[in-house]
């Protein structure tokens, strides 16, 4: 069953703890890991998203117009999912001032509750005594006080850089060569032969006139031509090679030294 965020009082507001929060499409963001009720109205106003994000962080969300199903543990929220990723971050334990909801609500667009609760704090803050995801609590002597502690983690990516350049380029050397050929050449060779020798025993018709017979002599002369073609190619190959470095940064850490005055009875488990 869907419950409208709006008429939901503060009577049991630590049930919501481990709901799944998901965003305006449908998407899980996170999971709720804390809850803010307005002093003046008792309703639920803000709760605390713990996402999954790198560094998760949690994330205040108005619950103004979100659809609650208890049937499912499902909260649903108008907003989008980067815009929860970047919008204002809280320890579950911190107490809001008004300038802390100004803050939230100006960010997701919504109309800032004016109303005054009765213990004299604005309306959505929590005091001394009053409920919220982890606070304190009243009338017992009791209180409990976290201090968050943060840490840096190092986190090394990766990205591709020049680291050269590799240039084929094409020349054209000329060499002299020389290659052997056998060439042909007719030489003439004159003699006289006796009449039993001669092939025509015949007198020709032009018998007694002066003639001049020319005879061709050949021989043969070398032509030189080039002709192109592949002796083999240049292949240039790349291949990726793996190597290992190490990256190191200063990165800070948080602790927490306790320094006492007088002579308290203090139980300390914070180690050395």
């Amino acid at each position: 069953m869907n419950t409208d965020s709006q008429t939901m009082t503060d009577q049991d507001t630590t049930r919501l703890f481990g709901y799944e929060v998901d965003d305006s499409t449908g998407n899980k963001i996170g999971d709720v890991d804390g809850a803010w009720v307005d002093d003046a109205t008792g309703k639920l106003e803000f709760i605390a998203v713990r996402t999954g994000w790198l560094f998760g962080k949690d994330h205040l969300i108005p619950i103004e117009q979100a659809q609650i199903d208890d049937q499912n543990r499902t909260i649903q929220v108008p907003y989008s999912g980067d815009q929860i990723k970047n919008g204002p971050s809280f320890d579950p334990s911190d107490e809001l001032s008004p300038d802390d909801e100004e803050q939230i609500y100006s960010y997701y667009g919504v109309q800032r509750s004016t109303s005054t609760s009765p213990t004299g704090y604005a309306a959505g803050t929590t005091g001394p005594g009053m409920t919220s995801g982890a606070g304190t609590t009243a009338g017992t002597g009791e209180q409990e006080i976290e201090v968050p502690l943060s840490e840096e983690e190092l986190v090394v990516g990766k990205r591709q850089v020049q680291a050269g350049n590799v240039r084929l380029r094409k020349i054209v050397r000329t060499e002299h060569e020389e290659v052997p050929v056998q060439l042909t050449r007719e030489e003439v060779d004159i003699e006289r032969v006796p009449a039993a020798e001669a092939q025509s025993m015949t007198v020709p018709d032009n018998a007694f006139q002066e003639e001049t017979i020319d005879v061709p002599v050949m021989e043969e002369e070398p032509v030189a031509a080039k002709e192109a073609h592949v002796t083999g190619a240049v292949r240039l190959e790349k291949e990726a090679e793996t190597t290992t470095r190490t990256v190191g940064a200063d990165v800070r850490r948080e602790d927490v030294e306790l320094d006492a005055e007088g002579n308290p009875n203090v139980e300390n488990d914070l180690g050395a």
